[in-house]
C-alpha cells in the first residue's frame, strides 16, 4: 500500500519564472525506488478515503534516512499555479507515494543506462544518477538532456558531478551557451552514440511528442529495453 505523508517545504530553487525545485521533508519516510513518482495535494489528508485533487510528479532524488525528497514542478495550469502561490518555505502539503514503473533495471547491474530527457523530464534521471553513484556504477550512465536556456538547465551541476564527461550530452535550444550543443537532440546523436542497442536500457522522459519521437527511433533499431515517461 502506498504511503501518505505530510511534507514540509524546506527549500525552493527557481529555474526561470515557471519552474521550481522543491525540497520537502516527509513525516513518514518509507523506501521508494529511483524513478518513482508521487501524488501531491495541497489539502490535508491522512487516510485512504477518496483522494483530493492532486498532480503527479517524478521524485528527483533517492530514498534517504533524512526523509528529504526533491520535486521539479513546472507551472502549466490552474493547480500548479496554486502550488506556486501557496507552497512556500515552511508550508506543508500531502503526498502519496510511491508509484510507477520507470525504474532502473536492478536485475541487470552491468549494461549501459541511456537517458534521453527534455525539460523537467530530467527529474527521474537525477534520481538515477544519484542511485548509480551510490552503487559505484556511474560509468554505466549516458545522458542526453535538452533544455531551453541557462535559467532552465535543471540539475546540470548534479549531472556534471556524476556522469562521465564524454557520456553527458547537453543541448540548449534557445540560448548560445559555451560547451553545450546549441540545438535540439537529433536522431543521429543517439544512432551514433556507440551504445549496444541490444543490451542497453533506454529511458525517455519529456513531452508526448519528444517521447514519441525517440521511442519510434529506437523501435526502428529493434531496441528491446525502452522505458518512457511523458508529461
Amino acid at each position: 500500500m502506498a504511503t501518505i505523508s505530510k511534507a514540509t517545504v524546506c527549500e525552493i530553487k527557481e529555474y526561470g519564472k515557471d519552474t521550481r525545485e522543491y525540497a520537502l521533508k516527509l513525516d513518514r519516510n518509507n523506501y521508494f525506488e529511483p524513478g518513482s513518482f508521487l501524488l501531491l495535494t495541497l489539502e490535508e489528508k491522512d487516510d485512504y478515503t477518496k483522494w483530493p485533487e492532486s498532480r503527479n510528479f517524478s521524485i528527483a532524488s533517492i530514498y534517504g534516512k533524512d526523509a528529504m525528497i526533491r520535486l521539479v514542478i513546472r507551472k502549466t495550469g490552474a493547480y500548479t499555479t496554486r502550488i506556486f502561490n501557496e507552497l512556500a518555505v515552511g508550508k506543508t502539503c500531502t503526498v502519496k507515494y510511491a508509484f510507477g514503473d520507470f525504474l532502473l533495471p536492478f536485475y541487470d547491474a552491468k549494461s549501459p543506462v541511456c537517458c534521453i530527457a527534455g525539460g523537467t523530464g530530467i527529474a527521474p534521471v537525477l534520481s538515477f544518477a544519484e542511485e548509480l553513484k551510490k552503487n559505484g556504477q556511474e560509468s554505466r550512465l549516458h545522458v542526453y538532456y535538452s533544455f531551453k536556456n541557462s535559467e532552465e538547465n535543471i540539475g546540470v551541476d548534479v549531472l556534471k558531478g556524476i556522469v562521465p564527461g564524454s557520456q553527458l550530452h547537453l543541448y540548449s535550444t534557445r540560448e548560445q551557451l559555451s560547451g553545450v550543443n546549441c540545438r535540439r537532440i537529433e536522431k543521429n546523436d543517439i544512432l551514433d552514440s556507440g551504445l549496444d542497442f541490444e543490451s542497453s536500457h533506454f529511458y525517455i522522459c519529456g513531452s508526448e511528442a519528444f517521447t514519441a519521437c525517440f521511442k519510434e527511433l529506437l523501435l526502428g533499431e529493434d531496441v528491446r529495453n525502452i522505458y518512457t515517461d511523458e508529461w
